[in-house]
């Protein structure tokens, strides 16, 4: 069981890794409001984006699935791994949701 814990304690830290990722696409796009870039370029980086948005998602819901799986399988809970995956779960969230309402405020502009 002790190789299960060490591949779910990866498993968070490749999360991390993801979520950092995404936050340095989504920094990207909001510099792309500053400046002039390609439409091309932009495009790219919005899909990268949306893929590494994906993969937070999928990964998190793995590591949620596979602390519940080791909590029935060892009668421990591990509540820091689900904790995390939320928290970084809520971020990029947070974050899209930002990103989102800046670009829809700067490419429609702002009606009353």
């Amino acid at each position: 069981m002790l190789e299960f814990r060490r591949t779910l304690a990866f498993s968070s830290r490749i999360h991390t890794y993801l979520m950092v990722l995404y936050l340095f696409f989504a920094s990207l796009i909001m510099l792309s409001f500053f400046t002039d870039v390609a439409d091309g370029m932009l495009a790219l980086v919005t899909f990268c984006a949306n893929v590494l948005s994906w993969l937070v998602i999928f990964e998190g819901v793995w590591i949620i699935l596979a602390c519940v799986y080791q909590m029935f399988y060892t009668k421990v809970a591990f509540f820091s791994p689900v904790v995390l995956t939320l928290v970084r779960g809520v971020v990029v969230l947070a974050v899209s949701t930002v990103t989102d309402a800046l670009q829809l405020m700067i490419t429609r502009g702002v009606t009353i």
